[in-house]
């Protein structure tokens, strides 16, 4: 299997990074291709000191249980040709890490290997011992920022000898600290290259050179590129890990972010996008002023759309005026964390008690401006009122107001597995999987079938299908309303607005067409409806991850025994036929 790293190297390299990301694959999902934006900036940087990077993305793959092994196979393959080979660590996908490095250990042994991310952040000392316990010789453990310490490791022959670097080499094993950045660190650091961003390279670049989406739908285009703005987060939520990366948050100057955003149009034709960062966005009133000030003094609000994800507490405070300099800027659709409407729960995730006042504030500012509105509600909570869930429900749907609904999780070293919830009638699933169930990360299943919370989250999830459906498609400043109009756009508009980069241009093109003159394409997996879904996890077999056994598990006990098999014989059956 060929991994395809971006850019591929004809020559030995100083350092290939990899995000091993098989989550979706494993549930019997085709996954989306991704773009992951801190490898993109590390290779970035380490390129401007000098040095040769790739970068190896494995979002973007078919559905398959083996896609670790297949990365394995690969490494044991391709090792020799990098000095230093480096890893995006999180719970979904260390299990991913660990089956693939066991395939390839003889390949990697005398090679240094790094681990940076959420996990390593999280669990830092934890993860070190994991990786020596499973054999690994030459081990580097980057707890906060790599820009800052990549370059010495690349430099020093020894792990251990790097300040800051948590290590094992070759029998010596020493503690390390966070790396930060300053300020001024962090505004220097350099614009993303292209040539290490693997959607555009693998996806996108193709799109754009043949004018043609291909095999592709107007999501190769919509699919946004995601910046940030900031690193760390004022607040203190307690199932969230953001806070771990950075003891005080850093954030870029409103110019370096739109010269970055008017480089990406310029040479990659990349108009829509999504900031990654936690809060700080809204987080200053005069930041975002001056943000939305830039863009569109440089007539960039023509063609820019962006979303961003916020506080309730930040975003409610705002006067109604920034609600519309932002839409004039090009941000039509506002994300936030409700997370419940209900207090005890507000109060056990350190939420602001008063959410659902704040929630209706801003539905109604958002509103006014013409903004459409999306937040994130977390379901599963021990002791949770399922009352208080559809009433909220019920208002997010009459407010026209998508609400994606989460499971509750426990992430490492957060506050929240420590506050005593009573969980004897939940069970916790590794999200790690079998091989690292030490690391303290937890998908908060209920051991008996709950009908009426099944029921909620499917209501909620077909009011949230019908509206996005209803939503207009926007480009730039356009709102489109109709064929005609989208056919004008197409031959005149677009291609007279001197404002517009002739690349983005040729994307917004591509997506009307599209709009105009749909195309017949094969269906994904990702988009299967819920008898599909059903027969697939039915079907799963002992190779399947813990969430996807464990969902086996709650069907059987929700359809019974007999039921259950009469499915499972059902599927096979048509299978051999």
């Amino acid at each position: 299997m060929d991994f395809s790293p971006v850019p591929k190297q004809n020559g030995p390299a100083d350092l290939l990074l990899i995000n091993p990301d098989f989550s979706k694959n494993e549930l019997g999902m085709d996954s989306a291709p991704e773009n992951h934006l801190g490898l993109n900036r590390i290779a970035g940087y380490l390129d401007k000191r000098g040095y040769t990077c790739s970068v190896i993305d494995t979002t973007g793959r078919k559905s398959g249980t083996s896609g670790p092994e297949e990365l394995g196979d690969w490494l044991k393959s391709h090792a020799q040709q990098y000095q230093t080979i480096g890893f995006h660590t999180n719970s979904w996908n260390i299990n991913h890490i660990l089956r693939a490095l066991e395939r390839a250990k003889e390949a990697v042994k005398d090679k240094k290997l790094l681990f940076g991310g959420p996990l390593a952040n999280s669990e830092p000392k934890k993860m070190l011992e994991l990786l020596m316990q499973n054999g690994l010789e030459r081990i580097g453990v980057v707890q906060g920022l790599g820009e800052k310490i990549t370059d010495e490791i690349l430099q020093k022959e020894k792990l251990t000898d790097v300040h800051g670097l948590w290590a094992f080499d070759n029998g010596h094993q020493k503690d390390g600290e966070k790396i930060a950045l300053t300020q001024e660190e962090y505004e220097a650091t350099p614009l993303l290259d292209l040539r290490y961003n693997t959607f555009y390279q693998q996806y996108y670049k193709p799109v754009m050179e043949a004018e043609d989406l291909g095999k592709y739908g107007m999501e190769i285009i919509f699919g946004s590129q995601g910046l940030d703005v900031n690193r760390g987060c004022p607040f203190n939520c307690t199932y969230c890990s953001v806070p771990q990366y950075e003891k005080k948050m850093i954030t870029y100057s409103p110019k370096r972010v739109v010269d970055e955003l008017e480089h990406l149009a310029k040479e990659a034709g990349f108009f829509m996008f999504t900031f990654t960062n936690s809060n700080i966005m809204f987080y200053d009133e005069d930041w975002i002023t001056e943000f939305c000030q830039e863009i569109m003094g440089r007539g960039m609000n023509d063609y820019l759309n962006w979303t961003a994800y916020h506080h309730p507490i930040t975003l409610a405070r705002l006067p109604i005026t920034i609600y519309h300099l932002m839409r004039k800027a090009g941000s039509d659709t506002i994300v936030f964390g409700v997370q419940s409407f209900e207090e005890k729960i507000l109060k056990t995730f350190l939420r602001p008690f008063n959410t659902p006042e704040l929630t209706k504030t801003i539905r109604a500012k958002s509103r006014e401006a013409g903004q459409q509105l999306t937040v994130d509600y977390i379901t599963g909570v021990s002791g949770e009122d399922l009352d208080v869930i559809e009433e909220a429900f019920k208002y997010f749907i009459e407010n026209d107001i998508e609400c994606r609904n989460y499971q509750l999780k426990f992430y490492p070293n957060t506050k929240l597995p420590t506050m005593k919830l009573d969980l004897s009638n939940h069970e916790l699933v590794p999200i790690t999987g079998n091989l690292a169930p030490e690391l303290n990360a937890y998908a908060v299943v209920s051991k008996m079938p709950n009908k009426r919370a099944a029921k909620l989250d499917g209501m909620i999830r077909k009011a949230n299908a019908e509206l996005l459906q209803k939503r207009p498609v926007r480009l730039g400043k356009y709102v489109i309303t109709s064929p005609a109009q989208a056919k004008e756009l197409y031959k005149t508009e677009i291609p007279n607005n001197p404002n517009i980069p002739d690349k983005v241009k040729i994307a917004m093109q591509l997506s009307l067409k599209e709009m105009l003159n749909p195309k017949k394409r094969e269906e994904k997996l990702e988009d299967l409806n819920p008898m599909e879904m059903m027969k697939k996890v039915i079907m799963s077999g002992d190779e399947a991850p813990p969430m996807v056994k464990t969902m086996k598990e709650k069907l059987r006990n929700e359809l019974g025994e007999e039921k259950f098999q009469e499915l499972r014989d059902k599927y096979e059956q048509a299978n051999l036929d």
